[in-house]
């Protein structure tokens, strides 16, 4: 029978320690053993090491090879086992007592389980087996092999809630993954309609902050040409977004795993755990440090650097693939809003510049567009030949940022690296950074400057522009200097379709002015013709087209009240006679001198004595009363008698005399017909012939009622 103590220990076990413990215990009261050893031959492993032991058992290390396929063909049943009956041809007794026993504890063919008792007292062996004091070791085996069950139950168990635990975990982040790429879209539509480039910085570090759930961020932008990287909007330490535009930093103060993954292209996000934390250049405290990278196709375009400065969260696996996707996405929207704002600066320019009419209104208006849109300080335009011999002024910038006449500025090339390096990249923006700034020759600051050299399709140089930092400091920027690249190439074609329209307009007005100058001239000739058709050739007095001419003047005038219209006919009397006794040379002369009489009598330019034959004159006259026709008429008479040419024929006078023959007529413009005025004057001139010559006779016809 076994000890209730024994036995309650036994079925109390839940481990094989205390197993082990309560066996040895029992071994010790019963056979007294020298050393008591449980070891596990596992198939797994060549190593025999004692679980439990009691004194110092042989290694089983020292057991042969061969020990271990006799030993396993027993079970728990078989009892105890004299190592004197091996069949494995081992001498056990060379390092263990002669009465040694072995017991199958637990036959689990992946952990056999034995107990190796060593040097036990055989006689004390003998009469518990005739007591059945070991029959213990059954129960024991029994509970050990329950044990080993249990422990196994137990780890399976404690396996499959941990993979349980795991595939919840997993599930979990699955979920928390998708939310946050729904989150990712939904972000990306919120920044994806940004006024311009600045706000999509300013948004993206606030959604990665406030709606993606990372500490700190700030956005980069890289400028590999100059090897540097300048700030836009970032956060501070106490996770407020603060501008960041003031920054430029060295590529070289980057730590070498980011400036690898920057140049090698390899890689968009870049994890760095337990890095030193920074906040304008000074270290803040320890956590992780990302990057995530922006790119355009082969170009790096910038970054967001990232931290956990504020809760020291760390980030997990699906946080990176959330801001792989964010950087991909907001990658694509900075390229659509960069090229989209670079099509409408270029639009807006193209629309302000195009609407100069002069090379100086476009300079101007460039100045004026680069300062006001363009974000520049000062800009400044010089115009050159193509030889790039001088650089005059046009339209720039003073010290405080007023857009300026500089047309006063005239001087040779200056000879300035940046100069030579314009001219030698045409078109293309050349910098240099923390130089002097200049202004009308003086030192105004220190700062980056710019220059870019336009030149035709030809290659000429057509003018310079430049630029500089001195108002606001800011960065020189990659982005910036392709705006300016951009605006450059637009003021180029301007000035050149400005400067042919220059070239044009002053043909066009010399065209003008040579072709208004003929055509003065061409008038003067007409006119001069035209006075000559209407003058009689001899006498320089006017003709019957002269007359007709009179006429019409007087026919298209406008005039509501009656008015005095008269005719004066002068007829030389017997010049007939004249001309048979002196010739027609003669006759010419007299002709000419009485011509010019008449010529003194006119008083206006509509006012002109006409030959209408060949000794017979007329004047037409308008406005005058018949009092003044009749002393016109007795004057005009008198002096031509008084110019004495004599006429020794005349049977009138010894000298040429006229008749002349008048009529005045008060008449309504719309009344007026020259052949009744004519037909009355000739009637009164065909009266003085009759009445002897050398007088005046005339008719006067005046309304009723006047």
């Amino acid at each position: 029978m076994l000890p209730r103590v024994l036995l309650k220990d036994i079925l109390s076990a839940r481990n094989q320690r205390f197993l082990a413990n309560s066996l040895f215990q029992y071994l010790d009261e019963l056979v007294e053993p020298d050393n008591i050893g449980v070891f596990a031959e596992l198939i797994s492993d060549s190593d025999k090491e004692f679980l439990f032991k009691r004194g110092v058992p042989n290694s089983t290390a020292s057991y042969p090879e061969t020990f271990w396929a006799w030993v396993s063909q027993f079970d728990t049943s078989d009892g105890l086992i004299p190592l004197a009956m091996n069949t494995c041809q081992w001498e056990y007794t060379e390092i263990m007592g002669k009465d040694s026993y072995v017991f199958m504890l637990d036959n689990h063919p992946e952990m056999r389980t034995y107990l190796i008792i060593e040097g036990l007292k055989v006689e004390r062996l003998n009469e518990l087996n005739q007591t059945l004091h070991l029959d213990a070791l059954q129960v024991i085996a029994s509970r050990w092999q329950c044990v080993r069950a249990e422990t196994e139950a137990a780890k399976e168990f404690k396996q499959r809630d941990i993979k349980e635990a795991k595939y919840l975990d997993v599930i979990k982040q699955r979920e928390l993954f998708i939310d946050n790429m729904k989150l990712v879209q939904e972000v990306a539509v919120e920044i994806s309609n940004p006024a311009n480039l600045d706000e999509l910085y300013r948004l993206a570090v606030e959604v990665i902050r406030d709606k993606l759930g990372f500490d700190r961020a700030v956005f980069m932008l890289l400028d590999i040409k100059k090897r540097c990287f300048s700030g836009t909007y970032g956060t501070d330490e106490e996770g407020k977004t603060v501008s960041e535009h003031h920054t430029q930093y060295d590529l070289h103060q980057l730590e070498e795993t980011y400036i690898d993954a920057l140049l090698e292209g390899k890689e968009n996000l870049v994890i760095v755990e337990e890095a030193p934390l920074y906040t304008a250049g000074s270290v803040v405290g320890q956590g992780w440090n990302g990057m995530l990278i922006l790119r355009d196709g082969d170009e790096t375009i910038g970054w967001i650097a990232m931290d956990n400065y504020i809760n020291r969260t760390p980030i997990t696996s699906y946080q990176r693939q959330m801001l792989e996707s964010f950087g991909s996405l907001l990658s694509q929207i900075y390229i659509r809003k960069r090229q989209e704002q670079n099509v409408r600066m270029l639009h807006a320019s193209m629309v302000e510049l195009s609407r100069c009419m002069t090379v100086s209104e476009v300079c101007k208006s460039a100045v004026t567009f680069a300062i006001n849109r363009l974000g520049i300080d000062r800009f400044a335009v010089f115009l050159t030949d193509k030889d790039c011999t001088h650089m005059q002024g046009t339209w720039g910038t003073d010290i405080r940022g007023n857009v300026v006449d500089e047309s006063y500025y005239r001087s040779e090339t200056v000879d300035r690296s940046i100069v030579k390096a314009a001219q030698t990249n045409p078109n293309e923006v050349v910098f240099e950074e923390s130089v002097p700034i200049y202004h009308d020759f003086h030192i105004v600051g220190f700062g980056w400057t710019a220059m870019t050299m336009l030149v035709n399709n030809s290659g000429e140089p057509i003018a310079f522009i430049a630029a500089d930092n001195l108002i606001k400091r800011s960065p020189l920027t990659h982005q910036l200097r392709e705006v300016i690249r951009m605006f450059s190439s637009n003021l180029t074609e301007v000035l050149l379709r400005t400067r042919a329209q220059e070239a044009i307009h002053e043909l066009n007005d010399n065209l003008e002015r040579e072709v208004k100058a003929r055509t003065r001239e061409l008038q003067k000739a007409n006119e001069q013709l035209e006075r000559m058709a209407k003058l009689d050739p001899l006498t320089r007095l006017g003709n019957r087209r002269m007359l007709e001419s009179l006429l019409e003047e007087i026919c298209f005038e406008c005039c509501d009240k009656p008015n005095y219209y008269g005719l004066i006919l002068v007829d030389i009397d017997h010049f007939g006679l004249y001309n048979n006794q002196y010739g027609h040379m003669q006759g010419d002369i007299a002709l000419m001198r009485i011509g010019s009489i008449l010529q003194s009598y006119t008083q206006s330019e509509r006012e002109v004595f006409c030959r209408i034959g060949g000794e017979e004159f007329a004047l037409l006259v308008s406005s005058h009363e018949p009092e003044k026709v009749h002393r016109l008429s007795e004057s005009i008479r008198d002096r031509i008698e008084q110019e004495n040419i004599a006429h020794e024929q005349s049977t009138v006078h010894k000298s040429l005399t006229v008749s002349i023959g008048y009529s005045v007529m008060e008449l309504n413009q719309s009344e007026f017909s020259f052949d009744k005025l004519y037909h009355s004057a000739d009637k009164s001139l065909y009266e003085a012939k009759n009445h002897g010559r050398n007088q005046v006779v005339g008719t006067v016809s005046i309304l009723q009622g006047a």
